[in-house]
């Protein structure tokens, strides 16, 4: 399944593409395949469309062409805006994703997309079919659009659930297994060439904590870069996900977020924190999500050089050797105009959502390390992007790496 919004992307396109032929021969030999043929001297399908001179669409015809392209065009952005986020949503208000098999939820989820893309290209394929020649009227447009919907849905449901999503996973997978591998290969190979900072960082650990908009996950991405490290954030949901067979969009919506007391199972209360080992089945979906990242936060230290943005892993490699704990802070002002740029957001808009954000990660980490985020006696070093900019602050992280 897809690791990050590049893949996600991918598997989008690769999802349409085949969705929108499927489609198109779906409407023209099997809908209409009947009336193309008694078009005088057609011998085939093809034969009747190019004989009438294209497909009748928006009170012109089209070569098939343009309307595989435009039909593309149209369901890309809507799996895009629509059908991804929102099934997604819609499964989870009915199977809980941790305690339902990933079979069943990937169906539901197919199910919730077929249930709101069907009506809506169906809507869309009225309006661009529509006999304009006769005239417009509303009535005869939401009349095709039922029929339109009545003939699509029992064959969106059952090719998607049966032949288009099987076919694009194996694709997907194909693709990107063999990019995994080539990537690794890669960086075996930069490895070897020794292309690292210097011999002696490459053995390092670096954890970064960060206040909201203050350029802290960016700056560790380029200081990974400049180091020869591997870079941690984002993948840490997806691993999780696969952990745990959740969805990563529903680990995205729960890490990093304090559990409240009634999360909490009766017989934790007292006990040792979240790294007490305690039964998978008991614990609320917060704690497995906690636990699972700090086994995977525990495997990334065994590696050499390796930059991890977050998820309280500062304390977690606490005591390990060769560990630098970092953390970025900006002046509010600051902070606020970055996420104004990055966010396009009212100044007060973007001052409530870092005072949100930040309130989060502190109630996250104080209860479940027992320390104080944030806090500069916390950490090896804390740094003021806002002043330093992102070439100092890396400048300063590289020298306390090499004096390690």
């Amino acid at each position: 399944m897809p690791q990050n919004q590049f893949q996600r992307m991918m598997f989008a396109l690769i999802t349409v593409v085949i969705t929108v032929h499927a489609y198109v021969f779906y409407s023209l030999y099997v809908v209409n395949g009947s009336y193309f043929l008694s078009i005088d001297g057609a011998t085939s399908v093809i034969d009747g469309i190019n004989r009438q001179g294209g497909v009748y669409a928006f009170g012109h015809y089209l070569p098939i062409w343009v309307i595989i392209l435009i039909e593309f065009c149209l369901a890309y952005t809507l799996e895009n805006v629509l059908g991804s986020p929102c099934s997604f949503k819609l499964a989870c208000k009915v199977f809980n994703p941790a305690e339902t098999h990933h079979m069943m939820f990937e169906t539901a989820i197919i199910c919730a997309t077929v249930g709101l893309m069907c009506p809506a290209m169906s809507f869309l394929a009225s309006i661009m079919y529509y006999p304009y020649y006769a005239g417009f009227s509303i009535v005869t447009l939401f009349a095709n659009w039922l029929k339109l919907v009545c003939f699509n849905f029992p064959f969106a449901y059952f090719t998607q659930l049966f032949f288009i999503q099987p076919l694009v996973r194996t694709i997907f997978k194909a693709i990107f297994v063999r990019d995994g591998q080539s990537a690794a290969k890669s960086q075996q190979e930069r490895q070897d060439a020794g292309e690292t900072a210097s011999a002696s960082a490459a053995n390092g650990i670096i954890t970064v904590g960060r206040e909201f908009c203050s350029g802290g996950a960016e700056t560790a991405k380029k200081l990974a870069e400049k180091l020869g490290y591997k870079y941690v954030d984002k993948e840490l949901i997806y691993q999780t996900a696969s952990k745990l067979g959740m969805l990563p969009e529903y680990i995205e919506k729960l890490e990093e977020r304090p559990t409240g007391y009634f999360d909490i199972p009766p017989h934790w209360i007292g006990a040792s924190g979240w790294y007490a080992d305690q039964a998978e089945h008991s614990m609320s979906d917060n704690m497995k999500i906690m636990n699972a990242q700090k086994k995977i936060i525990e495997d990334y230290a065994k590696e050499s050089g390796v930059v991890i943005v977050g998820r309280t892993a500062d304390q977690i490699l606490k005591g390990y050797p060769n560990v630098l704990s970092v953390f970025f802070h900006a002046d509010e002002e600051k902070r606020i105009r970055r996420c104004q740029d990055i966010s396009d957001c009212s100044k007060e808009q973007a001052r409530k959502a870092i005072h949100q954000v930040d309130r989060l990660r502190a109630e996250y980490y104080n209860s479940t390390t027992g320390g104080k985020w944030g806090a500069e006696n916390t950490y090896d070093m804390y740094l003021d992007l806002g002043e330093l900019g992102t070439d100092q602050a890396i400048a300063q992280i590289v020298e306390k790496v090499k004096q390690n």
